[in-house]
C-alpha cells in the first residue's frame, strides 16, 4: 500500500503533506478539450461561410456570361448587308445602336432581370469594327449568410463578343 507522503509532492515543516500549488495535471488540463472543440467549430463554420459566399459569387458570374453570350449572339444576328472593305461582295455590318438594342430585347424576352441584381447593359456594349458584337453586361451578386458585411452586393461583370459572318 502507499503511503499519503508519496501521493503528495511535498510536506510542510510538521511533515504533514501538502498539495501542489497548480493541483494534479489533470486538474490544470480539466476543461481544455471543450475549449478546443468549440475553436475547431467556430473555424469549421468560418470555412463553411467563405466557401458558400465564394462559390454563390462565382455561380452568379456563371450565370451572368450565359445571359452575356446569349445577348451577343442575338445582336450578331441583327447585321445588315454591306459592302466589304475590300469590295469583295456583300458582307454582314453591324451598327451599335442595334447591337444594344438586341442585347435590351434579349434580355427582357428571357427574363434575365428578375434572376440578377440590378443587371444592367454597359455603355460599351456595341461594335467596334461592324462585324463583332460585343455584349457588357454588369449585376450583383448577394452571397448567403455574409449580406450584412456586403450589404450592397458584390458586383460582377460579364463580356461577350460574336461575330456575324456571312459565307458563300
Amino acid at each position: 500500500m502507499l503511503s499519503p507522503h508519496r501521493l503528495w509532492s511535498g510536506s510542510d515543516e510538521s511533515g504533514v503533506p501538502v498539495k501542489p500549488a497548480g493541483g494534479h495535471p489533470e486538474d490544470r488540463e480539466r476543461g481544455q478539450v471543450g475549449v478546443l472543440i468549440i475553436g475547431y467549430a467556430v473555424l469549421t463554420l468560418l470555412t463553411v461561410t467563405v466557401v458558400m459566399a465564394a462559390s454563390s459569387v462565382y455561380l452568379g458570374q456563371k450565370k451572368l456570361l450565359s445571359a452575356a453570350d446569349g445577348a451577343a449572339v442575338a445582336a450578331a444576328d441583327t447585321f445588315l448587308l454591306g459592302e466589304a472593305a475590300a469590295g469583295d461582295g456583300p458582307s454582314a455590318v453591324l451598327g451599335a445602336d442595334a447591337v444594344r438594342s438586341a442585347a435590351h430585347g434579349y434580355l427582357a424576352e428571357t427574363g434575365a432581370e428578375g434572376r440578377f441584381a440590378d443587371l444592367a447593359v454597359a455603355a460599351e456594349t456595341g461594335t467596334a469594327d461592324g462585324r463583332t458584337a460585343r455584349v457588357v453586361l454588369t449585376a450583383r451578386v448577394h452571397p448567403p449568410i455574409v449580406n450584412f458585411l456586403v450589404p450592397d452586393g458584390i458586383p460582377i461583370t460579364a463580356v461577350s463578343e460574336a461575330r456575324a459572318r456571312l459565307l458563300q
